[in-house]
């Protein structure tokens, strides 16, 4: 009002006031050789599917995206700094579709939260979470200031589908050792009962750092993530 009056050609004047609503939807993609792992799906065309689903929907919203890729080390080929990009959806699924999963840890994974902006962002967690121990606790711990969303990839073939008799192949991803065994429903049940123990491992150290998996088993849906969101805010 005192603006307006001491205006000499006496036009009104309005104050606008915005809320800023822009939120960097960040991704940081395990790398690492499980992630290499072809079941009844491959297990990094589903973490495309959800990278690439991600920059679009961050492009629809008006939100920033960006990408951190990494096992032991950085994997630079496939990192995509923070911005507003109408494309980054599409160079998302060029990059991660010559991408060859390696290696036994992220370490570079780690390292790579130093990177992100200070701002609270929207972080995703793609990966198995086959980790060596102590390494989620740690990324909880250093991404403790975002809103972390850990993004957990299972295969049928792991459990579901495995043969329930005779003699079967077992592959270490991470080594690539494999092992020759006989299938029996006693194999079977510690084999479910241990991916079990994993799956609550992960949801009870989330839940210590204040966040909640999304469980993705086999194929993407982006109906997961929306019912995933609706869920958490009820």
């Amino acid at each position: 009002l005192r603006t307006s009056m001491r205006d000499p050609f006496e036009r009104l004047w309005v104050r606008d006031f915005y809320l800023n609503t822009a939120f960097k939807v960040i991704v940081l993609l395990d790398a690492s050789a499980s992630m290499g792992y072809v079941g009844v799906v491959s297990r990094m065309q589903v973490a495309q599917e959800i990278t690439s689903q991600l920059a679009l929907s961050a492009y629809h919203s008006g939100d920033p995206f960006g990408l951190y890729t990494a096992n032991e080390a950085t994997i630079k080929s496939a990192v995509m700094p923070t911005r507003l990009n109408r494309s980054a959806w599409l160079w998302v699924k060029q990059r991660l579709s010559q991408l060859k999963p390696s290696g036994s840890s992220v370490a570079g994974l780690i390292k790579l939260t130093a990177q992100l902006p200070k701002r609270r962002s929207l972080v995703f967690i793609v990966s198995d979470f086959r980790w060596p121990k102590g390494q989620y606790q740690q990324i909880l711990k250093q991404l403790s200031h975002h809103d972390v969303v850990p993004i957990l990839l299972q295969d049928p073939a792991e459990v579901d589908a495995m043969p329930t008799s005779g003699i079967a192949t077992l592959r270490d991803s991470e080594t690539g050792q494999t092992r020759f065994v006989w299938m029996r429903k006693n194999l079977i049940a510690r084999i479910k009962a241990a991916r079990q123990a994993h799956v609550d491992d992960i949801a009870s150290i989330s839940r210590t750092y204040g966040c909640k998996p999304l469980v993705v088993k086999g194929a993407f849906e982006p109906m997961q993530l929306t019912r995933y969101f609706m869920e958490r805010n009820t």
